[in-house]
């Protein structure tokens, strides 16, 4: 009895030896039996690839208790010819494709895809979309899919060789955003239903390291491209690079305002090198906020150029510091930016007969920015924005600048400080020159101070400039010199007459300038900067005080308003006669409908 007991457990443990070797025999006979269609519904499961076709080179699966084995090569996604234009389409191709661990229950009880690790070995995607802005009134897939998202996508390990992404815009069949020579080490990815809901959300990584060889965003009617080379990422030590960044343009300065019926600038940032610590790479991930401790920026090139020929919009509205962060759509904090070796160049086509542009440059510019957010939680007591920057105007004169903005004030209050060293004042003509017709013959600038206060309405401040041996020359309708007596007699009389040569005087008084302005609300912040500097200039040439310089502001700004009621009103005159000439024409139809229902 005992021998069979032992002979019986024996037989028993055999059969379920074999029971359990026999389970993955007959799953993975299975299992690569139907391998295309398995991982065909696998991929086109996601609402993303409904409607699309897939094909594939070889397929090997092995399963085991712990899971699947997956080791696909030549994977094509391409969408089929029901689906049109107006919905997202993916090119997608995968030279070689591991996975390991791949769960059943997951995927069979729970709609998810849980996998332990994963390779993806040069993979491409193409997606194009109809324009940004129709997408979200465009549903998902076509009705007739029965394709839906999973409940989430995870995958402890990931490892991605060599991807390239690239989103076409299909109205223009031109690249919205290019991501090529991405190479990344993802530990704890998971991609759930909320993110995919979320619209700020993207996915969730415990770990990501890795680097991009070359990233392309396109904007402005594909007109103008941001582009950043050589990105490396790790969240480890939260830090990130890039090796190259530009703002670029795919047309000149001329040919591009020459496109608009109004005045529009031209900008270009080019050379800019980035580094950041202290990335918060999970709020972004998961909520969308960029948040980052400090920011490195070295050998940024910005070049400004406006031509001023064109009418200039007085309804456009630009936005004020503290009104910028609290309306931007993206929520950003930033502790601390430094800018090293910069260079900006400012230039100006004048509405004259002028045979070139203007322009000024400042070189060997730093900077330091202090609390650039809209971020109230992390800002906490803080509410400065503070810009403290440094550089060399003409490559001569050392500019100091501190700016501070209240980000929770509702006028919008800030201080604008300010110094200039000693400069060669002639090398201010590149600028004067085509703006004013006249010629700085020789003048030292010995030393320039600002101290100004402002908010969204006006501004007020004094202004000291240092001068000596000033004197100018009146230039000819050619804008050269010549030896006309009239010129030569206006020459004399500004610079005896209007102009005084030296600050101080011969007698030892130093002229203060007073500083007063009304904000033209239709220009930049920057505009408004310099036209409170510039009333400080002017005054220290005309000797106004305070109360007149507000007389003749107010002054201005009631010609201007009264401007800016005419350009209004041709405004709404043309939108009236434009909806009047569509209801019009919808009158027009209803009785062209009537007459042919009543058969005359």
């Amino acid at each position: 009895m005992k021998k069979f007991l032992i002979w019986l457990f024996f037989g028993a443990a055999v059969v379920l030896f074999l029971i359990l070797r026999g389970i993955p025999f007959l799953i993975n006979s299975y299992l690569n039996a139907n391998a295309d269609r398995i991982v065909s519904n696998l991929i086109t499961g996601a609402s993303l690839f409904a409607d699309h076709q897939v094909s594939f080179g070889h397929i090997l699966l092995d399963y085991d208790y712990t899971g699947t084995y997956l080791k696909i090569s030549d994977i094509k996604v391409k969408p089929t010819e029901a689906l049109s234009d107006e919905y997202i389409r993916v090119d997608l191709s995968i030279d070689h494709l591991d996975l390991t661990g791949f769960k059943w229950s997951e995927y069979l009880f729970r709609n998810s895809i849980a996998v332990d690790s994963a390779l993806i070995r040069n993979m491409v995607i193409v997606s194009s979309t109809p324009p940004i802005d129709s997408i979200q009134f465009i549903p998902k897939n076509p009705q007739k899919s029965k394709s839906k998202d999973y409940e989430s996508v995870s995958v402890k390990y990931f490892d991605l060789n060599d991807l390239s992404i690239e989103l076409v815009n299909n109205l223009f069949d031109s690249v919205r955003v290019s991501l090529q020579d991405m190479d990344l080490k993802v530990e704890g990815f998971l991609l759930s239903k909320e993110d995919i809901l979320d619209p700020k959300s993207l996915f969730h990584v415990d770990k990501v390291k890795g680097s991009i060889g070359e990233a392309v965003f396109h904007f402005d009617q594909f007109r103008q491209y941001a582009l950043v080379k050589k990105i490396s990422l790790d969240t480890d030590t939260e830090s990130m690079s890039f090796g190259y960044m530009g703002l670029l343009n795919k047309q000149g300065k001329y040919q591009y305002t020459a496109q608009f019926d109004e005045m529009q600038s031209w900008t270009e940032i080019d050379h800019a090198k980035l580094d950041l610590r202290g990335v918060h790479f999970g709020n972004f991930l998961r909520k969308g906020i960029i948040e980052v401790d400090t920011v490195f920026a070295k050998g940024l090139r910005m070049e400004i150029f406006v031509d001023k020929r064109k009418p200039e919009d007085k309804l456009k509205r630009p936005q004020m510091v503290h009104q910028l962060f609290k309306n931007l759509g993206q929520v950003i904090h930033i502790d601390h930016i430094f800018v090293s070796d910069a260079y900006l160049k400012i230039e100006e086509r004048p509405d004259n007969l002028a045979p070139r542009a203007g322009f000024l440059y400042f070189s060997d510019m730093q900077a330091h920015i202090i609390n650039f957010s809209n971020f109230i939680e992390r800002r906490g007591e803080n509410k400065l924005l503070k810009l403290d920057a440094s550089g060399k105007l003409m490559g001569q004169g050392l500019v100091k600048v501190l700016a501070q903005y209240e980000l929770e004030s509702e006028i919008g209050a800030f201080t604008l400080n300010g110094t200039l060293g000693p400069m060669d004042l002639k090398t201010l003509d590149p600028m004067i020159e085509p703006q004013a017709k006249a010629s700085i013959k020789s003048g030292k600038l010995n030393s320039l101070t600002f101290d100004i206060r402002g908010n969204d309405y006006d501004g007020t401040g004094k202004l000291t400039i240092l001068y000596e041996d000033l004197e100018l020359a009146l230039l000819n309708p050619k804008f050269e010199k010549d030896n006309n007596i009239f010129r030569k007699l206006g020459s004399f009389l500004a610079n005896k007459l209007v102009i005084k040569s030296n600050n101080p005087k011969k007698n030892g008084e130093i002229v203060n300038g007073t500083v007063y302005y009304i904000r033209d609300t239709h220009k930049s912040m920057f505009a408004y900067w310099w036209k409170l500097i510039f009333s400080g200039l002017k005054s220290t040439l005309t000797g106004d005080d305070l109360e007149e310089l507000k007389k003749k502001e107010q002054e201005r700004q009631t010609q201007f308003q009264g401007t800016g009621l005419i350009q209004s009103a041709q405004h709404e005159d043309s939108s009236k006669h434009e909806s009047d000439g569509s209801k019009l024409s919808r009158r027009e139809r209803r009785e062209e409908r009537r007459q042919l229902k009543n058969g005359d």
